[in-house]
């Protein structure tokens, strides 16, 4: 059957992961890869619903759906998927959210924004591994270049912090198989100058909108009785603390407990949760962020590979989590930060 997938960067029936290409079935695809990118003041990026796994080398911010029918060992089915755009921190560029939901014959996903970083880069990765995508971004303009760029990515403008249009909105587009939540925020402040309105905003953005979006999303699957696979982009700052990060650490720590409590509440429903923990990644945004050798020098210096993320880390990292090569994988946490906490 095919497959589908939701991607926030911001399904129907179950279909086995086998419906999709075989490059992303394999949680590794080594042509297509997700390209990253998102800022501390605000990340694009998509969010993914249920769907069967992609490869890793697909992109983040898109998700896969199944479509009914027989399904081909050598050829995936198509599944669409969509990005959603939302704030986020240099260190990731990607999906806010990815969710796979089965069409006819097709799979469609929502990543977060598909303007630029992982989120757009899942999308992309998705469409071009024969997914039906659907991005659902707060930003037009990202949405609008994305269509011009994959013309068969579907466009959904939704702001995530609106409880109850998003509710109507990815529930409508449902069901889907595969799910990523990649939308964030980061307001950096010290502690002692910690805002109201940062913390509300961080709260919703980091925290609420997943937890939103995975319950529309589970509650479909569960309804189809299709197994599925959720993958939220944490960060490695949610196990490590970090100056005028109180904050964001904090939601992030949040968001890595959500996803245990889902996973453990969701696996007997066969629908596995995971979460991906980038260190800064060279997206766009997080390139502009971390030009300043001196700055870059200090956080470099404490990762022993050397280096911050590609795109293509995170991306690949999601896709695997959302593939079959991870049937046995929930309630982890991938860390994607070359040796950080390590050090």
């Amino acid at each position: 059957m095919p497959v589908s997938c939701c991607v926030l960067s911001g399904g129907a029936r179950r279909r086995s992961r086998a419906g999709l290409p075989s490059a992303v079935r394999a949680g590794a695809v080594a042509e297509r890869r997700p390209v990253a990118g998102q800022s501390v003041e605000q990340r694009p990026g998509p969010a993914a619903h249920t769907a069967r796994a992609p490869s890793p080398a697909g992109e983040a911010g898109g998700a896969v759906r199944r479509q009914r029918g027989a399904e081909s060992a050598v050829r995936p089915r198509p599944y669409r998927a969509a990005p959603l755009t939302g704030p986020a921190r240099p260190r990731a560029g990607g999906p806010a959210h990815a969710a796979v939901r089965p069409q006819d014959g097709t799979a469609s996903g929502l990543p977060r924004p598909p303007g630029a970083g992982i989120g757009r880069a899942v999308a992309v990765a998705l469409s071009k591994a024969g997914a039906r995508v659907t991005a659902l971004s707060r930003t037009a303009a990202d949405l609008e270049s994305l269509a011009r760029e994959c013309p068969g990515i579907e466009p959904l403008c939704l702001d995530l912090a609106d409880w109850d249009a998003t509710e109507a909105a990815v529930g409508a587009a449902g069901p889907f198989e595969l799910l990523v939540n990649n939308a964030a925020v980061a307001v950096l402040q010290p502690f002692l100058e910690v805002t109201r309105a940062a913390l509300e905003r961080s709260l919703d953005v980091n925290l609420r909108a997943v937890l939103h979006v995975s319950q529309i999303v589970a509650r479909q699957m569960i309804a189809q009785g299709v197994p599925g696979a959720i993958v939220n982009v944490s960060s490695q700052a949610s196990q490590r603390a970090l100056r005028d990060h109180a904050v964001y650490c904090s939601t992030k720590s949040a968001l890595d407990m959500l996803s245990k409590v889902m996973a453990m509440e969701l696996g007997p429903h066969k629908i596995r949760v995971n979460t991906v923990n980038p260190t800064v990644v060279m997206t766009d945004m997080g390139r502009i962020n971390w030009s300043d050798p001196q700055k870059s020098a200090a956080m470099i210096n404490r990762i022993p590979l050397g280096k911050f993320a590609e795109v293509d880390d995170v991306v690949n990292s999601i896709l695997f989590l959302l593939s079959d090569k991870s049937a046995m994988t929930t309630g982890s946490s991938l860390m994607v930060d070359g040796g950080f906490l390590v050090s």
